[in-house]
């Protein structure tokens, strides 16, 4: 699917719905009058886990209504956003992830069990950071160390987490841009990668600033550019890939509310209203801007433009190296 075609679907989703009779099928004026279930396709206590759950807890008393996260893991976030797929269209089970599952994984596979038309999009909920992260052991900027890969590409190695991961496309985006094609280890998890970074296994890997920051901060990895198009406020002393003379580097990650497709347009707007709302509050910027993150609150307009900006961008990454999880 092309960027226009596929702008064109996520848009036509947000287009106003007939509202019909059948059982268990909400009424706007009526909802919600239930408890809502909001699936996360990562563990407890992770970046996207720690996101939904800090917008749910707020957006709870604006709806009248207790938000529930429920974990769905597994299959790379394809197990979550396959039951959300199936889900009766109703506005009570939404879902948040990122650009994985909306993005990445549609154009790495075409056997999943889920197309990104199945979802309509809600609101953007925050935007982070990628970093490119070294071991202590690696000396220099980030020029200075692409200058010496080039030099004898085959001693170099990175880590991410995953074949098709963002760390992953990340890295073969910078790399790509030099004319290098490197060799990568894919790992379990951060967990595992990160061990080894410390220890020097592995020299260096793509991840977001939430997940590694604080070990930066620790000493125990270093941070040598940032996504970001301008330096972090976290990270005042990091430059960003742009200052470095990478401007094709400058993204950002980002976490999403969506909804199956058919969600009558209605509860699509007093849900994005409600994310409105809560990206107001104090407490909720505090709490999120803590974890690295940024608050955002799009409009289901806006989040759809992003859903086909991003895939296109990354399609050009992609597409290049043939890359496929099939």
């Amino acid at each position: 699917m092309n960027h226009s075609m596929l702008r064109r679907s996520l848009l036509q989703s947000l287009g106003a719905l007939p509202f019909v009779g059948a059982a268990g099928t909400a009424r706007a004026d009526a909802y919600p009058n239930r408890p809502i279930r909001v699936v996360v396709p990562y563990s407890a206590g992770g970046g996207t886990d720690v996101t939904a759950r800090a917008a749910a807890q707020r957006m709870s008393p604006d709806l009248g209504q207790q938000l529930v996260i429920d974990n769905r893991t597994g299959a790379n976030t394809a197990i979550g956003a396959e039951y959300v797929a199936r889900s009766r269209p109703d506005g009570y089970t939404l879902f948040v992830s990122g650009s994985t599952t909306f993005v990445l994984l549609p154009l790495l596979s075409k056997t999943l069990p889920y197309k990104p038309d199945d979802f309509t999009p809600i609101s953007q909920l925050t935007q982070l950071a990628m970093a490119a992260v070294v071991s202590n052991s690696v000396q220099g900027t980030l020029p200075e160390i692409i200058t010496r890969i080039r030099r004898a590409p085959s001693d170099f190695i990175y880590a991410h987490t995953g074949i098709g991961s963002s760390g992953h496309l990340m890295g073969e985006r910078l790399f790509m841009n030099h004319g290098l094609r490197l060799e990568s280890v894919p790992y379990r998890g951060f967990a595992n990668t990160l061990v080894d970074l410390m220890s020097g296994r592995v020299p260096m890997t793509f991840e977001s600033v939430p997940a590694v920051m604080p070990f930066h901060r620790e000493g125990k990895v270093r941070i040598v550019a940032v996504s970001s198009p301008q330096r972090l406020p976290n990270l005042p002393d990091v430059p960003t890939f742009v200052e470095l003379g990478y401007p094709s580097m400058a993204f950002h990650g980002w976490f999403g509310m969506v909804a199956p497709a058919g969600t009558p347009a209605p509860i699509i707007q007093r849900l994005a209203s409600s994310v409105a709302t809560v990206s107001k509050d104090p407490e909720y910027r505090q709490a999120i801007e803590a974890t690295g993150q940024q608050v955002v609150g799009s409009t289901p307009q806006e989040f759809a433009e992003l859903i086909a900006t991003d895939t296109a961008q990354w399609r050009s990454v992609i597409e290049p190296l043939n890359l496929s999880l099939d």
